[in-house]
């Protein structure tokens, strides 16, 4: 398995064909190659017969070496499973995993690998799992499941690939087999009563089918639970009136009947309200997520890592993801982005709280709690005013749901103490500048700064194809970020308000303000509020230890460095260089734990905080610091240390 979990090779059909091997995309880019592959990988453990691949590749047009061209495609597979073989790690954990293989049999070839490498065997096994739940009138159960099969989903099954006739028929078979998973996870929230989430989803569907009639039916039932029954009315006279023109039909005599039911506000349709309904309908959910953020590029790894985390099902405690990274590396916007992709695994609502404030002191706990009771019980309006209290209330109304909740600005796990929901079914995302681990299953996600490429996309996808420079000033430009989205995107942001500036005018600039001895009052990466913050979670060592970091002209320090400069031993020193890792302002090498590195833009902007700091402190001991000073100090995101 990689070192995020799962097998060691992913095999994506369900969107853009895509081969993963230890968190590495190893997918061929040649078109015929590509088309091989996703052939053998949807028959897996099956042989494909050479008549299967001619047909696939070249229908009634085949070349004349067709049988020469078909064996080199073969070899090339081959050649391609073999590299990873060979780069393969020697531990126990890998070599007790089979990497796939590509057998030769008689008459044609079969890649053979684990079932649970390719996301559309674990759709299909989890949608039979749905259907089974439904079956058994667990419908909480099969509507996380169901949810949790649409979300391996990522677009149109071999979006990239060209298709030959064996595969279009693959792709018409998965296309069906997700049409009606989507239509027992409608059935199954329908359900549980959640006629007015699914209102709208069901309107886009119906728009896309109008002459679905089980979709129909469907939204129809929902405006009619919901007390709309004109539109109810409404959506039946467009169906019938589509069938008509396009097909020549009238209404099946299901949707007749259910139209009459309507009229005659019949009480067979209003949900009956069993205690799972019961539990499910006493508040409408609340979400109070912040809106996803649409300028960061997409992580498909980590973020892959997180829905499987938190569509897991239900296990001994709350699903619980810890985001961390250094700062501006997007973790908020990737916490978000995820539990939005989420939130239909969790209708019982979705809850969001800071946990500390732009000072950088922490949120009264008790008034979380009765943020998070109000939203959950407004039946109940009169709150417990003790804190324990509240607790304890929370922990009831949390018990029997599917909950998720957002933490941000987490900087120890006191702060999550009474807090967490208690239900097995919930979930919970920590964002935290700090490597935190909750619990034992807790998993945690690290946001790396982006690749030079990575970024490169994404400065472009902010800015638009208008604000091209020359290769050399976007190269600088894209080195002075280091690959941290917040960093581009201020620089985006500055370049969009300033259309005048070319990306070598910007370079200048940023340098410029980076080297100033004085600070940079404009903030020119967006950094100096988050390395201000991390600064202030440091132990006084750590601090002085952060300052050593940022004087080092490479940002590049030695555990024996570290000791000469603080007079203490090196298992001090290398606990010091711990505590800044795990707040992500330096990393250290895994195959040489003796060296940090600190990354140029934090280095940078942490020596002139410091530098500020320092100097703002002695005004305030020799009485000099004036309503001036104190004014531009706040301005510079530094007041909090006083």
């Amino acid at each position: 398995m990689s070192s995020l979990g799962g097998p060691t090779v992913r095999i994506s059909v369900l969107g853009p064909l895509e081969v993963v091997h230890l968190n590495a995309i190893i997918t061929p880019t040649a078109a015929k190659l590509r088309q091989v592959l996703a052939l053998l990988a949807l028959h897996s453990g099956r042989v494909v017969r050479n008549e299967q691949i001619l047909e696939e590749l070249w229908e009634d047009n085949p070349p004349v070496s067709v049988t020469t061209t078909m064996q080199t495609y073969i070899y090339q597979l081959r050649k391609l499973l073999r590299l990873q073989r060979t780069g393969l790690p020697t531990s126990e954990e890998y070599d007790t995993r089979p990497l796939p293989s590509l057998q030769t049999s008689p008459g044609g070839y079969s890649l053979n690998y684990e079932p649970e490498c390719l996301d559309a065997y674990r759709f299909e096994q989890l949608v039979n799992q749905g259907r089974l739940e439904c079956s058994a009138g667990r419908w909480t159960d099969a509507a996380a499941t169901l949810t949790h099969a649409g979300l391996l989903w990522r677009g149109p099954a071999l979006a990239d690939v060209n298709v030959g006739p064996v595969l279009h028929a693959e792709i018409l078979r998965l296309d069906e087999f997700r049409r009606n998973a989507l239509e027992l996870r409608l059935e199954a929230d329908l359900r549980l009563g959640r006629h007015h989430e699914l209102i709208g989803e069901l309107a886009r569907l119906v728009g896309q089918e109008p002459t679905n009639e089980s979709l129909q039916s469907k939204l129809i039932i929902a405006l009619h639970r919901a007390g709309r029954r004109a539109e109810a009315l409404r959506v039946y006279q467009q169906l019938r009136t589509a069938l008509n023109q396009e097909l020549g039909l009238d209404p099946s005599e299901e949707l007749q009947r259910l139209h009459r039911a309507v009229l005659d506000a019949d009480g067979s349709l209003d949900l009956p309200l069993d205690d799972e309904v019961r539990r499910v309908t006493l508040v409408e959910p609340q979400c109070q997520l912040p809106p996803r953020r649409n300028n960061l590029l997409s992580r498909d790894e980590p973020r892959s890592v997180a829905l499987a985390a938190l569509c897991a099902g239900e296990a001994s405690g709350p699903a619980t993801i810890v985001v961390t990274g250094p700062p501006a590396s997007g973790k908020s916007a990737f916490a978000v982005d995820v539990a939005h992709s989420v939130r239909h695994h969790y209708p019982d609502g979705q809850l969001y709280a800071r946990l500390i404030d732009d000072d950088g002191n922490p949120l009264d706990k008790n008034e979380i709690l009765g943020h998070f009771l109000r939203a959950l019980d407004n039946q109940h309006p009169d709150l417990p005013s003790g804190t324990h209290d509240r607790m304890l209330r929370f922990r009831s109304l949390t018990s029997d749901r599917r909950l998720l909740t957002v933490f941000e600005d987490v900087t120890n796990l006191d702060q999550l103490a009474g807090l967490t929901p208690s239900g097995d079914g919930c979930a919970v995302i920590v964002i935290s500048r700090r490597r935190l681990a909750p619990s034992p299953s807790a998993t945690v996600i690290e946001l790396s700064p982006l690749d030079l490429e990575q970024s490169g996309v994404m400065l472009a996808g902010c800015l638009g194809r208008d604000k091209e420079g020359t290769p050399a000033a976007d190269s600088e430009l894209l080195r002075l970020c280091d690959g941290l989205p917040g960093a581009l995107a201020t620089v985006a942001n500055r370049l969009k308000v300033r259309p005048h500036w070319t990306p070598a005018r910007a370079v200048r600039w940023i340098k410029a303000e980076l080297a100033r001895d004085g600070g940079a009052t404009s903030d020119p990466l967006g950094l100096r509020a988050g390395v201000w913050q991390s600064y202030l979670c440091l132990t006084p060592p750590g601090r002085a230890a952060f300052r050593i970091v940022t004087e080092a002209a490479a940002g590049t320090v030695s555990t024996a460095e570290l000791a000469a400069r603080l007079s203490a031993p090196e298992y001090i020193a290398e606990t010091i260089l711990d505590e800044l890792a795990e707040l992500c302002l330096v990393t250290i090498q895994e195959d040489d734990s003796s060296t940090c590195h600190c990354l140029p833009c934090i280095r940078a902007v942490g020596h002139q905080l410091i530098e500020e700091h320092t100097r703002l402190s002695e005004m305030l001991t020799e009485g000099t610091f004036d309503i001036p000073a104190q004014e531009s100090f706040r301005l510079q995101y530094a007041q909090r240390a006083l």
